[in-house]
This record gives structure tokens, C-alpha cells and sequence, in this order.
């Protein structure tokens, strides 16, 4: 039978009375002070896996941290003898994080976001990091590739070719993207350094504070363009173009938050357990959390069946979240 989730509290209370007469005073510590919690993990050959988690207080997290990989395990193998009576349950892991602040974990509403003035195009797809192409006329088809393979990574980018409707005056939707947008990317080739209309994309984004890459595919970047963060896109795919684009969004301090945001709204409005999972592989990725997206992560296991149910994905986020949260 399975494990019914409102024992978890029972099985820790059990466990830290063990603990404490064996005088253990680290692992009783933590079994006492902590928020428990099962999660369903998965099934195999007609077992249900759960994970425990434990939240317990900062201060109480910062004295057992030099050794938690040891507790986890310790009171992990504490717990397997009073969870026998649930012959085909077992807890397959015990994770250990620091207590969020009250206010944190009561956050529901959707991150806050920077809003244009007027309403947002409809071009831009809901909880995707928005970057602008700039590109001219001959590469065309290179900048539709490179916003294909973008998507894979939370990336809506905007291709004038492809995203202006033909009843709308075509530079007042550039101005709206460029307004609206994120990051821009610009891929150099000569035409691009004879072109008036990119270099007045680049320089609006530039005079906004927006993270501009150039992406050199025939050319070296020129004036100001050639102090920024890029590469050499000659000969590369659109994937693997995508792949390196998406790793400076990652880390650049100009994008770097906006690109966790979407990642993060990415897992919290999963649709599948394959989604999720994709979902955890690019937040793995992320250099820093701040306390709202972990507020969202974690909200994300409770609210959203299709990653409380995702095998093993409510452990990683957890252990995410335990590694990337910022100190308070």
C-alpha cells in the first residue's frame, strides 16, 4: 500500500525519538526542527519510490551543511525500518533544505516582469525570454533557422520576416519589438555593416541597457558592437548557434535573470512528464536562483501534478534549489 503523504510528519517524529536516545544529536536536530514533506517519485516493478524532504531553519541548516550528504543518507536508512508496514512503498531518498522565508513560500503570483508601455505584441509567446534577430534581408533563412532552433531553450525571437502581418507598418513593429524585447542578437556579415537599418536596431538596444551578442558569420563586429560578448557563427548550425546563445543569455548579468525567469515559468506551467523533465535539464544549467524564482520552483512541486509526478525532477529542483539560493 502506499504511503499516505500526511504521515510524513509521524515517520520524522519516530525517527528523531530514535535519534535523540541514541544520542545523535545532528541527525535528532534536524528531525525535530524540520517542515516534512513525501513526494511521489515514481513506480518500479510495483513499488512507489518517495522522496522525503526535509525543510528545517536557516541557522539550523548553516550548522549541518559541511556534513548534510551524510545526514541525508543516515536518516534515510533510520527511516526504512518504520516505513517496512508499507510493504510496497519505499523511501528511495532524503533531501535536506534550508526553510524559506513565510513570505516566499506564499508567493503564487507570477514573477514580475519588465512592461512595456503599451500592450505586449502578440508576436512574443507568454513566459519566453524575448530576444530581438537583427539580421538583413540575405539572411533571412539564417535568422528563421536560428529562432527555430532558439524555441528548445524558452527563446522566442523575433524575425521581422516572419513575425510583422502584412496589414501592420512594418517599422512600427520593429520599434515594438525592439521596445519589448529582452537581449538582442545581430548577425554580422558585411551587408550588416552597410546597413542602416541594423546599425539603428543595435543602437536602439544599446541606448535601453539590453545585452546585444554579435554573432559573426562573414564579418567582425565594428564601433561599439566590437567591445560585446560573441562568437563565430561561420559554419555552424542553427543548433549549435542556438546552443552557444544560449549559454551568454545564461551568464551575462544583463540577461542572465530574465533567462532564469523563463526557465523557471517554463517548469511551473509544464504540461507533461517529458516536458518536465526537459525543463530541469536547462535549469540545471542556471548560475543563480533569486528568491522568488525559488519561491516558484519549489510552489511548482505542489502546484503542478505533471512535476510532482515527473520521476525524479521534485528532488533535483529541491537539490537546485538548496544549491543556487542566494544567502540571506
Amino acid at each position: 500500500m502506499p504511503i499516505p503523504e500526511e504521515k510524513a510528519k509521524d515517520i520524522v517524529s519516530v525517527a528523531a525519538q530514535i535519534a535523540r536516545a541514541q544520542g545523535l544529536e545532528s541527525e535528532a536536530d534536524v528531525l525535530e526542527h524540520c517542515s516534512a514533506s513525501l513526494i511521489f517519485s515514481g513506480e518500479e516493478f510495483d513499488v512507489s519510490g518517495y522522496t522525503l524532504t526535509l525543510e528545517i531553519p536557516i541557522q539550523t541548516y548553516a550548522d549541518i551543511e559541511q556534513y548534510r550528504d551524510h545526514l541525508e543518507k543516515s536518516i534515510r536508512e533510520r527511516i526504512h525500518p518504520i516505513v517496512r508496514r508499507y510493504p510496497d512503498s519505499r523511501i528511495i531518498e532524503v533531501i535536506i533544505i534550508p526553510e524559506l522565508p513565510a513570505e516566499s513560500q506564499l508567493t503564487t503570483k507570477p514573477l514580475e516582469r519588465p512592461q512595456a508601455s503599451d500592450d505586449t505584441p502578440s508576436f512574443w509567446k507568454t513566459g519566453f525570454f524575448r530576444l530581438f534577430i537583427s539580421h538583413t534581408h540575405a539572411n533571412a533563412i539564417s535568422a528563421h533557422n536560428l529562432k527555430t532552433a532558439l524555441a528548445k531553450y524558452q527563446i522566442a525571437a523575433f524575425v521581422a520576416h516572419d513575425d510583422i502581418e502584412p496589414t501592420k507598418e512594418w517599422q512600427l513593429e520593429i520599434e515594438r519589438a525592439l521596445r519589448t524585447a529582452d537581449a538582442l542578437a545581430a548577425i554580422i556579415t558585411p551587408d550588416f555593416v552597410e546597413s542602416r537599418w541594423c546599425d539603428q536596431e543595435v543602437g536602439f538596444a544599446f541606448g535601453r541597457g539590453k545585452l546585444v551578442v554579435p554573432l559573426c558569420k562573414e564579418s567582425t563586429p565594428h564601433g561599439f558592437l566590437g567591445k560585446y560578448q560573441g562568437f563565430k557563427a561561420k559554419g555552424l548550425q542553427a543548433p549549435d548557434v542556438a546552443d552557444q546563445l544560449f549559454e551568454i543569455l545564461l551568464d551575462h548579468p544583463l540577461a542572465a535573470e530574465r533567462m532564469a525567469d523563463a526557465l523557471v515559468d517554463r517548469m511551473a506551467n509544464s504540461w507533461s512528464f517529458q516536458t518536465s523533465r526537459e525543463a530541469m535539464t536547462l535549469l540545471e544549467k542556471l548560475p543563480r536562483l533569486t528568491q522568488p524564482q525559488v519561491a516558484k520552483l519549489v510552489q511548482s512541486i505542489t502546484d503542478n501534478d505533471q512535476v510532482a509526478r515527473a520521476i525524479s525532477v521534485p528532488e533535483r529542483i529541491r537539490a537546485l534549489v538548496t544549491r543556487l539560493a542566494p544567502a540571506r
